[in-house]
């Protein structure tokens, strides 16, 4: 019997229009692998046998059966429901709120909300996002900013133009998982519901709500699958951590 657990909703309704192709992304595959089978692997395959893994896909409505065929070949147990997603993200992830609550999980359960797209994810990020949650509320996987980033003012009809330059180490890059007591998750989803918020970003309606939101270990493999020159770098990041 696991000692814990850790409930997932992976959105992976997206419409894949950066990627140009016919086929949607999560059905793309990385080194022979569908992209959605390996985020669900990372999950299914986690180290830590005393956690248990329940997964929540939520896909477009004509995935849904593709999606499930793939997870039978593929025989990944962590899943426990395939269901149907929004017109965007937020809509989405709200359905997975909804079906979670629907099971009856307790409001102090530990749920992540992690991209489908996001199919090179670690043991390790895993592993400190479980960890900052053991006494915190919310929290979030990132990486420190590489790049210098500046502060735009975007006036019609004319090239925009710097305002200012934020600090670099004070800037990190987002990724997921993105991490909730399921309590504050839901109250964020009612939240965007109720006002109509489309957001990117699940954290960003927690601090607006006024909640703290810590920052633990992403890392810079944790790529996400946009465009198809993704494919090819998520293909070189597997060839090496697979060498010597």
């Amino acid at each position: 019997m696991a000692d814990k657990t850790v409930y997932v909703i992976i959105p992976a309704a997206g419409k894949s229009i950066r990627m140009g192709s016919a086929t949607p992304k999560i059905l793309m595959e990385v080194s022979g692998i569908p992209v959605i089978i390996r985020t669900l692997m990372a999950f299914d395959g986690y180290k830590d046998k005393d956690v248990e893994m329940k997964v929540v896909v939520v896909t477009g409505s004509t995935l849904l059966d593709d999606v499930r065929d793939l997870i039978e070949q593929y025989r990944i147990r962590c899943v426990d429901a395939v269901i149907e997603g929004g017109e965007t993200r937020t809509k989405s992830v709200g359905y997975g709120v909804e079906y979670l609550r629907s099971s009856g999980i307790p409001d102090d359960a530990l749920v992540f909300i992690h991209d489908g797209a996001r199919c090179l994810i670690e043991d390790d990020v895993i592993s400190d996002c479980i960890s900052t949650m053991e006494t915190n509320q919310a929290c979030i996987a990132a990486v420190l900013a590489r790049n210098t980033t500046k502060i735009i003012r975007r006036i019609e009809g004319d090239i925009p133009s710097v305002v200012s330059t934020p600090n670099r180490n004070d800037l990190v890059e987002v990724q997921t998982p993105q991490c909730f007591r399921f309590r504050l998750l839901s109250e964020c989803y009612e939240y965007a519901a109720t006002h109509d918020i489309a957001v990117t970003d699940d954290s960003s309606i927690a601090e607006l709500l006024g909640y703290e939101v810590k920052v633990c270990n992403g890392s810079y493999t944790n790529i996400k699958i946009t465009t198809p020159e993704d494919i090819s770098i998520a293909e070189a990041i597997l060839n090496r951590r697979s060498c010597p």
